[in-house]
């Protein structure tokens, strides 16, 4: 069973949040347990949105499914293998992938790499 984990949730309760991407990764690479195949950190929650920084090492997977509302994957660092519905891409550093609520997806880091992903409506 893979390990993943949780390490922190910042909620929205100012006018707006300034937040170091390539801060956060850092921590988060550092944090990283023996075995632990991925980390996740919710940078921002606020209404119908969610933001979540995470860091896949090589070959950790995120299973198929689907969201209730619209997504996207940015990739900070690192290659992808992004499947949606019958289609498959790789997906490099510097790249981003929107795709509308309901699109069966799953990923699989071919190598290690950090993500940026975004939920935008229906129930996270």
């Amino acid at each position: 069973m893979e390990k993943h984990t949780y390490l922190r949730t910042h909620d929205l309760s100012a006018e707006h949040m300034l937040l170091d991407l390539a801060q956060l990764a850092t921590e988060m690479h550092g944090e990283s347990l023996p075995g632990q195949t991925k980390a996740a950190i919710t940078l921002a929650k606020h209404g119908a949105m969610t933001i979540v920084l995470n860091h896949l090492h090589a070959g950790a997977s995120l299973q198929e499914h689907a969201t209730a509302g619209a997504a996207s994957v940015q990739v900070l660092d690192g290659r992808i293998r992004l499947r949606l519905a019958d289609e498959e891409v790789v997906v490099t550093a510097g790249r981003l992938v929107v795709f509308d609520s309901g699109v069966r997806h799953s990923l699989e880091a071919i190598e290690d790499s950090t993500l940026l992903l975004t939920l935008v409506g229906g129930g996270h």
